[in-house]
């Protein structure tokens, strides 16, 4: 039997040709969909693209593609956080649109998001562009740049409360088998000790600095999918402000 998403390719698409778009809400992500004249197709992602989201923003955005509509736009404006893995999925679906003769285009980063693409170097697999419009010209604007990114970016101390904190870090913790099931290639193990020692000690300060630490790493580094660690991982970060995001050095 077709999926929905199958059905929509073959029969919504076409008729959604003249800039209207259609609107899908699942999971933690929100998205539309407009075709814009030429038939490039624009898709506007609102949310998180992290290691929780990125199963189903890969199955959405391949999905997408087929033989006359192979060029995709993706508007990142509302897009408040990724991570090496929610990107990821970016740099998949370019490689299949390639395939197909089109091409992946990224629109309006945010500044912090901007910041991730370059530390974790997929900004060199991904077209960026300042407005949708100019993606769909193809047409560079001024660039995005690391640099103008992180000198964005707030630098204040989180003010998670003390005892959610502690439990979110607990829960991570108990959840550490998971956690390495999942980075097979080790790069989260001294951030998870150092967040162990950071957990057994007195100082909230140091607790703080150990989930900056661990954070970074997740903004660079991808983790093998497992709704633990997407869990624990999503619980952790949401006891920061959505403005302040950890350092990337």
């Amino acid at each position: 039997m077709e999926t929905f998403w199958k059905i929509f390719a073959s029969f919504i698409l076409p008729v959604y040709a003249h800039g209207e778009a259609v609107h899908l809400i699942e999971g933690s992500l929100t998205h539309s969909v407009t075709i814009a004249p030429g038939g490039t197709v624009i898709v506007a992602i609102k949310g998180d693209l992290d290691l929780a989201s990125a199963p189903l923003a890969r199955e959405r955005l391949l999905d997408l593609l087929r033989p006359g509509a192979c060029w995709l736009v993706v508007d990142m404006s509302a897009v408040r956080y990724a991570d090496a893995s929610g990107l990821a999925v970016l740099v998949s679906t370019q490689r299949r649109a390639v395939l197909l003769d089109g091409g992946l285009r990224l629109a309006a980063l945010r500044p912090q998001v901007a910041a991730v693409l370059a530390v974790t170097g997929l900004g060199r697999l991904l077209a960026a562009y300042p407005t949708v419009r100019a993606a769909v010209a193809g047409k560079h604007g001024p660039a995005v740049t690391a640099v103008s990114a992180l000198t964005a970016r707030a630098q204040a101390e989180p003010g998670a409360d003390s005892r959610e904190l502690h439990a979110a870090v607990a829960a991570l913790l108990a959840s550490a088998d998971a956690w390495r099931d999942a980075d097979p290639r080790r790069r989260f193990s001294p951030a998870l000790r150092a967040l162990a020692q950071a957990d057994a000690g007195n100082s909230h300060a140091a607790l703080i600095q150990a989930v900056r630490s661990l954070l970074t790493v997740l903004g660079r580094e991808p983790l093998t999918y497992s709704p633990v660690v997407a869990a624990t991982a999503s619980r952790l970060r949401r006891l920061f402000p959505a403005e302040w995001r950890p350092a990337i050095g």
